[in-house]
């Protein structure tokens, strides 16, 4: 896992370029402290900084060149052993045992179609200065970060947004839509960011780039309905399939040079994952996040649940205990880390900096509920879609669609609100839906994949662990499971209700029946019947307590009316909601994110 960053231009060369690039990789030097590298021609260059994980050697640093082709890369291929033998048959030879010089070789053999032949999370760009061009890609379900811009200099991109605003390439200014967008979801939608003028490059997308050339974008991944044939499969075939589809992925991406462990919550997702790894490889280390005890809270502390798990599995665990003193304490590093404005994140902060102590490498149980329906929005959906006929004609002849209805499931702050924050914006463009003509939860997935767990999980994973140096693995968006998963039926995974079952379980509700079907064997007895919790830690105890007065002088009318980013009447009208116990932490909470974001990026 690294840090990467790029500059094409006719303008900025020499000396300048250089320098640039410097500012850029040394803001990103907490992605890979183990060396830093710069490459420059003809007005490109390319800047790299390195978390080495596979071959630790100095044969795996980048910028890497080989036959006028030089890649900076950010990420993991899966596989690249198998590609590496398929490559060496066709008589190339390497002098690494990195997959960044197989991503290499991969580019030389098929050229831009190299893209068809990885598996893995992956951001990269190539300077092919044979044909004087730039090539980048991003891997299918945008788990590794690109953001680019078109300047008067030319194109500049990074990793993260703290790298392009040091480039002073960027202007930094805010995308008031984008912020209303924010204030809705949680997370700006990509591809926009936050910025006038900055994009994500969307996930399984490339970019391709000549000078005084429009850049060419092109989807090479899209999220696709049964790609595998289970017709005519019985239960117990589907349960053996994708067991083994689950112990492949976790074989391989528990390969590493460096210390690996995992996160442990207590949940079917990181339990199946942590009991796999230790069937693969024995002595497994586990974290998970707690809090203090004696709080007024709604939030459940699961550490519990993870510690008997991680004691049935003989893991060596420790659990991280967040404290309100260290929030306070540690509030404006973490905004700084999370590099966006988001109302998430701090959970995996924390445990990534508890992790970092002892791993370089951590397994994440992500994408559990967004393949085998385990948030409650699939059900939801479900309820929606099997109204009876007279209902859906009625909703239909009021407007009334399916991503409408799913959009009302989850939000921050409604239209109107959001209007009233940030008067003069545009409501919230039309929700990508890409698999609307599947199955509802199916649809579901490409609603969830393509939004919340795109937009704010997987962007707020990466920066938050990549602020102390940890790699994150998600072996449950492996894309063969992925491809698996949207080929399953309804059946495999919601099942029906056990009406016996303690309310709130996994039994009652029946989701992710097929996870729960391969984890039971291997999980303490009766984990089924264990509750199915959404994490969270007490941000509303901490709000009314700790971080009360920094709340309330962030969301004050004199600072909120010198940032100009919110109507500050409308500001103090929410704060005082939630003071009396009216409305959802997330609110106040988003509302000062943003303004430390502004204090601690936008404006370093």
């Amino acid at each position: 896992m690294c840090g990467i960053a790029g500059i094409l231009s006719n303008r900025l060369v020499g000396d300048r370029l250089v320098e640039s690039l410097q500012r850029m990789i040394g803001t990103m030097r907490h992605r890979g402290s183990d060396g830093t590298g710069i490459y420059t021609e003809n007005g490109c260059g390319l800047a790299h900084t390195r978390l080495a994980v596979i071959d630790t050697s100095d044969a795996g640093k980048q910028p890497m060149t080989q036959c006028g082709v030089t890649l900076i890369y950010n990420g993991e291929l899966y596989n690249f052993q198998e590609k590496r033998e398929l490559l060496e048959a066709k008589g190339y030879k390497f002098f690494s045992h990195s997959d960044t010089e197989v991503l290499l070789a991969l580019y030389l053999h098929y050229g831009e179609n190299c893209v068809q032949h990885l598996q893995g999370m992956y951001a990269f760009a190539l300077w092919d200065s044979r044909e004087q061009k730039l090539f980048c890609a991003r891997d299918p379900l945008g788990i590794k970060p690109f953001l680019y811009a078109e300047t008067a200099e030319g194109l500049v991109f990074a990793s993260e947004l703290k790298a392009l605003l040091s480039s002073r390439l960027i202007k930094r200014d805010v995308d008031r839509d984008s912020l209303r967008m924010l204030l809705e979801r949680g997370s700006v939608p990509q591809p926009r960011s936050i910025l006038c003028g900055v994009k994500w490059l969307l996930p399984g997308h490339t970019l391709k780039w000549k000078r005084g050339k429009q850049p060419i974008l092109n989807c090479f991944r899209p999220l696709r309905v049964g790609a595998v044939d289970l017709r005519g499969t019985d239960w117990a075939s589907i349960v053996n399939h994708g067991e083994s589809l689950l112990r492949d992925a976790v074989r391989r991406q528990m390969i590493a040079d460096v210390p690996l462990g995992a996160f442990l919550s207590g949940g079917i997702d990181s339990s199946l994952l942590v009991a796999l790894m230790v069937q693969e490889h024995g002595n497994v280390r586990t974290f998970s996040v707690g809090f203090e005890g004696g709080l007024e809270t709604d939030s459940e502390d699961e550490t519990d649940d993870a510690a008997i798990v991680a004691q049935h599995l003989g893991v060596i665990h420790n659990r991280v205990l967040v404290k309100q003193r260290e929030v306070a304490e540690h509030l404006q590093a973490m905004v700084r880390g999370l590099d966006h404005p988001t109302v998430d994140g701090v959970n995996t902060w924390f445990v990534s900096r508890a992790a970092s102590q002892d791993l370089t490498v951590a397994i994440s149980g992500t994408g559990g509920d967004e393949l085998f329906a385990g948030y409650p929005w699939f059900s939801a959906m479900q309820i929606f879609n099997n109204r009876p006929w007279t209902k859906r004609m009625m909703g239909s002849l009021q407007g009334e669609t399916f991503v409408n209805a799913f959009n009302a499931q989850y939000h921050i702050f409604d239209q109107m609100m959001a209007s009233s924050l940030c008067p003069g914006t545009k409501a919230t463009t039309r929700r990508s839906d890409p698999l609307g003509y599947a199955d509802t939860l199916s649809r579901v997935t490409g609603l969830v994949l393509s939004g919340y767990t795109r937009d704010q999980l997987l962007a707020d994973i990466d920066t938050a662990a990549m602020s102390h140096g940890l790699e994150v693995r998600v072996p449950l968006l492996d894309e063969n499971l992925l491809d698996f998963a949207l080929s399953l039926p309804e059946i495999a995974k919601i099942a029906p209700s056990d009406l016996s079952a303690p309310q709130g379980s996994y039994a009652a509700s029946g989701v992710k029946r097929l996870l729960i079907e391969i984890g039971c064997p291997l999980l303490p007895n009766g984990f089924k019947y264990r509750g199915k919790r959404g994490f969270t830690l007490p941000f509303d105890s901490w709000l009314r307590g700790i971080l009360q007065p920094m709340m309330k002088d962030t969301l004050s009318v004199p600072v909120t009316a010198k940032r100009g980013f919110f109507e500050p009447s409308v500001v103090q009208t929410v704060l005082d909601a939630f003071l009396a116990r009216q409305v959802h932490w997330t609110r106040p909470w988003l509302l000062m994110m943003t303004e430390l974001w502004a204090q601690e990026v936008l404006n370093a």
